[in-house]
């Protein structure tokens, strides 16, 4: 970490993470995601609890894929990520050949990727949606997972299908191909975070990954997500004194984060946030992040859990 960062490496920061309050009746809250001003609709409600969070980079044992659910290596690239032809026809193919070489998996297949610009936290209840070729400039600053045991294979079929999100111009999947990764592969989806500047380590709003070792299947519940035209869900999880939260500080460029969100036979569903770090400063630059969503499809034959 360069001299002068607010980031400099130490064991643990005290934060305060936003998590999703379980509903008191058993239904799955839910998250307005039609566009329109409708109170009826979102009955979620998030509770800011101080939380410890390690820095990573000072652990004994690097944190792997298959143990905690989330790994940090090196990847340079040469692209320019201001130039939407660059990320899509050149750093899709390198995040692709990083995940098979990193995670052993058979062929990668890159869906979908957000940039973000972000200055501030801007409060935990947006996710943030730009057009394609443009950036966000909000933080998903609330602890959640972006898939469920159903929601996974759904996002595969998924795109084998037309999108009006934007994610891609011609589906990256025949059905046929969706069908037999679902019915008989074992496959994985990923999360490749990145800084995107050159000059300005992370040091605000990082990223924080729940350690996936010290999670259990009753830790997670459903979040509804309302759409105009469907529902959709996602994974929220309840604090607990057990769970353990680690972030890698100071973040360069030529360092991938890659986390997995989803994985058909394991229980590794990596639950993460952007959070205020206590240590940055008012003159700290702002976050410039891309995060790529990757399909990790893995040979047939392989018994290896992640």
């Amino acid at each position: 970490i360069p001299a002068g960062s607010s980031c400099q490496v130490m064991s643990s920061v005290s934060a305060r993470l936003n998590f999703v309050r379980r509903g008191v009746d058993g239904a799955p809250p839910r998250i307005n995601k039609t566009g329109r001003d409708d109170p009826t609709i979102e009955t979620l409600t998030v509770d800011t609890v101080p939380t410890t969070v390690e820095d990573c980079r000072s652990w004994p044992s690097a944190p792997t894929v298959e143990v905690n659910g989330f790994t940090l290596t090196h990847h340079d690239t040469g692209v320019d990520f201001e130039d939407l032809s660059q990320v899509e026809g050149t750093y899709y193919g390198e995040v692709e050949a990083l995940c098979c070489q990193v995670l052993g998996c058979e062929r990668a297949i890159v869906f979908d990727h957000t940039i973000r610009k972000v200055a501030a936290s801007q409060g935990p209840s947006g996710v943030g949606v730009a057009a394609r070729g443009s950036s966000v400039t909000a933080p998903v600053n609330r602890v959640h997972g972006d898939y469920t045991a159903e929601g996974g294979p759904k996002r595969v079929r998924a795109m084998s299908q037309p999108t009006a999100s934007g994610s891609w111009v011609e589906p990256p999947l025949t059905e046929a191909e969706a069908e037999e990764i679902v019915g008989g592969r074992r496959f994985a989806i990923v999360n490749v975070w990145r800084s995107i500047s050159r000059t300005a380590p992370v040091a605000r709003m990082p990223l924080a990954m729940l350690d996936c070792s010290t999670t259990c299947p009753e830790d997670f519940f459903k979040v509804e997500l309302i759409f105009e035209d469907r529902v959709g869900e996602n994974y929220a999880v309840e604090p607990k004194s057990s769970h353990r939260w680690g972030f890698f500080s100071g973040m360069e460029f030529n360092e991938a984060l890659l986390f997995q969100t989803f994985g058909s036979d394991s229980p590794n569903f990596t639950m993460h946030t952007a959070f205020d770090d206590p240590r940055t400063r008012p003159e700290d630059p702002r976050r410039e992040s891309i995060e790529v969503r990757v399909l990790c499809i893995y040979p047939a034959e392989s018994t290896s859990r992640l």
